[in-house]
């Protein structure tokens, strides 16, 4: 965030896990589950693109899952939720208020520079991605923009859902919206909620932590 990191210095899962942001940072009432060490990429395709429409061996989407999948890191991540009321936890029909994902991957300088540029690059070619539900063909709307002032790099992603005719349906859903961002070689994300301006601020609270307390900058 100053310029001043050491570009090749890299952390811990523990030390990640202890600099996720409080559950109240997220609003009152919201409570954080497990905190999940040590997930990052460690499965063969721990990924969320498989059903991106392209033709197989297409160059360049194959290619950025190739490389994607072989980045390793330490990492932190946990899911922070509110329920309206707390009879809900136990309604099988009514789901929490929100659902907000927090998590902190650690990697050299280089590496994570180039990992957020590949995400900027996935969104991007995945910005219609079509698959079968229950009730039809629902399809994903990713946007992805750079965001100013937050880090030393950061993307403002969203995906909304509709039906493939474009007709409101039971699985539309409005805009959700995540933002990754790049301290050093620390990839923090939060997402995905439909209030961009809270996303936005929660990312930039844990890129302000990150900063200080494992990089000591301001």
């Amino acid at each position: 965030m100053d310029g001043t990191a050491d570009p090749g210095r890299v952390f811990r899962d523990a030390e990640l896990a202890k600099r996720l942001a409080p559950s109240e940072t997220f609003g009152k009432g919201a409570k954080g589950g497990r905190v999940h060490e040590g997930d990052f990429n460690t499965g063969p395709r721990d990924l969320d693109w498989d059903e991106c429409e392209t033709e197989e061996g297409v160059e360049p989407f194959d290619g950025y899952m190739r490389e994607l999948g072989t980045y390793r890191g330490a990492s932190a991540r946990q899911v922070v939720v509110k329920w309206t009321k707390p009879e809900d936890k136990t309604d099988p029909d009514v789901g929490p208020e929100f659902e907000v994902t927090q998590s902190l991957i650690s990697m050299p300088d280089k590496d994570a520079k180039r990992y957020l540029e590949f995400q900027r690059n996935i969104y991007s070619y995945c910005a219609e991605v079509a698959y079968d539900t229950d009730s039809g063909i629902a399809v994903d709307h990713n946007e992805v923009e750079r965001l100013e002032g937050v880090g030393d790099g950061a993307l403002l992603e969203s995906t909304a859902v509709t039906g493939d005719d474009g007709i409101e349906s039971e699985y539309d859903s409005p805009k959700h919206y995540t933002v990754e961002v790049r301290v050093g070689g620390v990839i923090l994300s939060v997402g995905s909620h439909p209030d961009k301006d809270k996303v936005i601020a929660w990312a930039a609270l844990l890129a302000r932590g990150v900063g200080k307390d494992l990089y000591g900058t301001a």
